[in-house]
């Protein structure tokens, strides 16, 4: 495949020489006012391409490089996500408890609301009838 290529480019390289050649000519360019440029046809169209082909390179360059931004974002969010699903197995694999053993306590408590005693003080019981 790569000596295609080559062949291509070669043949595509011979025969813009031969178009230049025979197109050796001068072309007058009118710059504004009284001023002209006289260039060669082939030299033209040389600068013409090379303009149009250097903004279209950058903006290929800068979006390349969003992309490659993006992807290692997204790259760094798969691992984590990886990660997390590899703690969600290890959890799903953990043998249950036995029966007889109580829950262990989910948190301790904290203190108390403002204005109401803490836990450890009786409580009084209401009065009858009420």
């Amino acid at each position: 495949m790569t000596s295609v290529r080559v062949i291509l480019a070669a043949l595509l390289a011979a025969g813009l020489a031969v178009l230049a050649v025979l197109n050796w000519q001068d072309v007058t360019i009118r710059l504004g006012g009284n001023r002209f440029l006289d260039i060669k046809l082939p030299l033209f169209v040389a600068a013409i391409v090379a303009l149009v082909a250097l903004p279209m390179g950058i903006l290929g360059y800068a979006q390349r490089a969003l992309l490659e931004r993006r992807i290692g974002r997204l790259s760094r969010q798969l691992e984590k996500a990886e990660a997390d699903l590899a703690q969600a197995r290890i959890e799903l694999l953990r043998p249950p408890a036995p029966a007889g053993t109580p829950p262990a306590p989910a948190d301790t408590p904290g203190p108390p609301a403002p204005g109401l005693p803490p836990p450890s003080f009786p409580q009084a019981a209401p009065p009858p009838g009420a």
